[in-house]
């Protein structure tokens, strides 16, 4: 099951260090690290994902190297190699990076992952749940930054694959080097400018025989297939390359132009984060934009209302924006990516979907607190349905305490039903929302908490702009 970086079979550590002479590596490791401070403030850790192959086995030397050089100035490091249990090899392969990290004096913890017996998309799901434990990791031992060793070569790699799954320009500028992982912790990527040999060369000056992984040879995978296509043909990964830099040019300078819309329409009040989670938007401002400047602003809208962790179909949204650029239309609401989308005078609004099922209950006693400063005051944040980080703290010693949407009690209109709500083992309210908990009488405190809509909403884009008092 090829991954981008993908590797396999162990092979014995060293600890012998990056060259003094190689400053490419370590200057795309103090730049990602850079662009994180700049984005956050100073980073007080940095979790390296290392799976023991050459790529990630040089950002390992080079975040050793890069700690040397600052000396008692340097964050917190530590290792974490993700054992997908899918190879015999793996256990293995995740003590030899262990023995290597030692080796240079960095913590190191194996991350298991036991795949369910199910259909559906294997790999999918083994990056789905490797990013879900590094940000655990991550978020245990306080570290706001995750960084993986995805290089160029797997740039273009995703690049090809997304253009040949029909992905618009956007997505087809593949890897980002900065990302939100969670609201509290950041994914950087150090090596996308540099490419996989110059890697494999790092790791073996170094004397390091790093693990192999056969199934990246393997043309039954997509990925193995086009990565060994473009090996063999320079000329297609020349071209591949260049479509890939003119499509992060587009994307870059796309995102710059929303960023500042957003930022506009906040200060103007065209654009409101409300404190239950819901978004309001002038509908004139759907109608004024170009079609895919709009459609862009929608999809952002329905992603933060929801909660979700990725866009609705293009085509889907752009129905949407049909729908609401229409002076007159009987109807007044549609659903779209677990968001409703209601036309409330001359404004959309854009809040969480209840659902036939309902909004899953979070029970508190296992509920993961965030790191660092995104809930800075809150004694226990967590994140409830991806939309608001909740102060538990003070629920966290009532027996069977949870979290629900207000709708579960039976309260609350369209707007409101999705609002969280404290409750004991009994089903007794005990906090909420305030506008949810002045329905539930006066023996129901105020919940802590801070709506995510805003922070998704502007996610990957760039946060150098002054928040309004609308905007948490």
């Amino acid at each position: 099951m090829p991954e981008p970086g993908g590797n396999g079979s162990a092979a014995a550590p060293s600890a012998a260090p990056l060259a003094s002479s190689d400053r490419i590596l370590l200057g795309a490791f103090d730049d990602v690290v850079a662009a994180a401070t700049r984005r956050v403030g100073p980073i007080s850790g940095i979790l390296l994902a290392v799976s023991g192959g050459p790529d990630s086995l040089a950002l390992l030397l080079a975040a050793s190297a890069w700690r040397q050089s600052l000396g008692c100035a340097a964050p917190q490091l530590g290792v974490a190699t993700v054992d997908h249990r899918l190879r015999p090899a793996s256990t293995d392969e995740a003590a030899f990076v262990a023995a290597t990290a030692a080796g240079h004096g960095l913590p190191h913890e194996t991350l298991t992952w036991t795949p369910e017996a199910r259909s559906g998309n294997l790999s999918a799901r083994a990056r789905e749940a490797r990013y879900a434990l590094l940000l655990s990791h991550a978020r245990r031992h306080g570290l706001d930054l995750v960084l993986t060793a995805h290089h160029l070569d797997d740039d273009i790699e995703t690049h090809v694959i997304r253009r040949q799954n029909g992905g618009d320009f956007a997505a087809a500028a593949g890897m980002r080097s900065l990302r939100g992982l969670g609201p509290d912790v950041w994914l950087g990527r150090p090596f996308l400018d540099i490419g996989r040999d110059k890697l494999v060369a790092v790791a073996a000056a170094a004397g390091i025989v790093a693990v192999d992984d056969p199934s990246n040879r393997d043309r039954r995978y997509d990925r193995a297939r086009i990565r060994l296509d473009l090996a063999e043909d320079p000329r297609l990964r020349a071209r591949a390359l260049g479509n890939l830099r003119r499509c992060k040019r587009a994307r870059g300078s796309a995102e710059r132009a929303l960023a500042s819309l957003i930022a506009g329409l906040d200060s103007s009040k065209r654009l409101v984060f409300a404190e239950d989670g819901a978004i309001r938007v002038q509908r004139a401002v759907c109608s004024d934009l170009p079609q895919r400047c709009a459609a862009h602003l929608l999809s952002r809208a329905i992603v933060a209302a929801a909660g979700a962790s990725s866009p609705p179909s293009g085509h889907a949204v752009r129905e949407v924006l049909i729908w609401l650029r229409k002076k007159t239309s009987q109807e007044t609401a549609r659903t779209l990516g677990g968001t409703v989308i209601s036309i409330e005078g001359g404004d959309a609004v854009f809040k969480r979907e209840f659902g036939r099922g309902g909004i899953a209950a979070l029970p508190i006693v296992s509920a993961e607190a965030l790191s660092g400063r995104f809930a800075a005051g809150m004694e226990w944040p967590i994140v409830y349905d991806g939309r608001f980080v909740v102060d538990a703290g003070p629920w966290r010693s009532v027996p069977g305490a949870r979290i629900v949407p207000l709708g579960l009690l039976g309260k609350g209109g369209a707007r409101l039903r999705a609002c969280p709500v404290v409750i004991d083992a009994d089903g007794v309210p005990c906090a909420a929302l305030a506008p949810a908990a002045r329905r539930l009488g006066p023996g129901v405190a105020d919940l802590v908490s801070r709506p995510l809509a805003p922070h998704l909403f502007w996610r990957d884009l760039d946060f150098s702009r002054s928040l309004t008092a609308s905007t948490p």
